[in-house]
């Protein structure tokens, strides 16, 4: 039994996902709160009961994350409008340290819902603005993840994200077209299936697999020196083109943890990453300057 509530939390358990949700209204008074409770019914069901993969992943392999729905307008009884903030994590090799891949968010996200309506997700046929905007942040966290683990391992759900993408072209509802935004799902996709910026997925799985996942071995400075060289790729990829929505992504997901893990790291080391970081994070250089600082 679901408690109606301003803001609803659970966890949702699937084959691939251990995602936490949560719809919240706070912004809106004197509104029922029992469709927001059926949203987020619905949201469970929707990644609960089906299988997003042909693949099974064991309990500790499933994919962490988050979806948080700020619901701003509830403009008529089936037509809402909110902000989604979303959120992947990811273990790091032999420690109980998680790692944050994504932490990104989508603003005035459109969506019609109708309480008792059955809503079918396929990649293929557009439908509905809410059930495939929540698929393609799942197939880009199972892209993400799969890169992070396996270099270009998320080449299959990069490609569903395509999909998606080209279904919702017929969409009146924004964040699915080329010329709407350089920031938008369609440059999400596009940034990490353009040749021209490969090294941005060789990139994560440097970061993580051979960066992250070895710093609790012997060989922290080999490992350093890994997370060094993806910066470097980013930096690559960066000088193609400096607007890159994934590249600010990594870097809102990853400016600090990159500041703890140099703050101990030999001088040359440290003048060598903050040097890129510079360059391709600019909005942070205070920030990368405390890597210098200290001792």
């Amino acid at each position: 039994m679901f408690l109606i509530a301003t803001s609803l939390n659970c966890f949702v358990f699937s084959q691939e996902f251990k995602v936490s949700v949560s719809v919240n209204s706070a912004q809106l008074q004197g509104t029922d709160k029992t469709v927001f409770q059926n949203i987020q019914e619905f949201l469970n069901d929707f990644i609960n009961q089906r299988a997003w993969t042909d693949k099974t992943y064991e309990d500790y392999e499933k994919i962490e994350g988050s979806i948080s729905i700020n619901i701003k307008e509830h403009a008529t009884q089936e037509d809402f409008t909110g902000d989604f903030n979303v959120m992947l994590r990811r273990p790091v090799y032999g420690s109980s340290y998680t790692t944050t891949l994504l932490n990104t968010q989508e603003q005035n996200v459109s969506f019609k819902y109708i309480d008792g309506q059955t809503l079918e997700f396929d990649e293929n046929n557009y439908t509905n603005n809410l059930v495939s905007t929540v698929a393609f942040y799942l197939y880009y966290f199972l892209a993400l993840d799969a890169d992070s683990f396996a270099e270009n391992g998320g080449t299959e759900y990069f490609n569903v994200c395509n999909n998606i993408i080209t279904a919702a072209q017929r969409s009146p509802n924004a964040g699915w077209k080329r010329a709407e935004s350089r920031k938008n799902k369609y440059w999400m996709a596009e940034n990490y299936t353009n040749t021209t910026y490969r090294t941005l997925r060789t990139a994560n799985y440097q970061y993580h697999r051979l960066g992250l996942d070895m710093m609790t071995g012997e060989s922290q400075s080999e490992a350093r020196g890994s997370i060094i060289e993806a910066i470097e790729n980013i930096r690559r990829a960066y000088r193609e083109k400096s607007d890159l929505v994934a590249v600010q992504q990594f870097f809102d997901a990853k400016a600090d943890e990159i500041v703890n893990i140099f703050k101990g790291a030999p001088e040359n080391e440290k003048s060598r990453v903050i040097e890129i970081l510079k360059e391709v994070n600019p909005s942070n250089t205070n920030k990368y300057e405390q890597i210098q600082q200290s001792r």
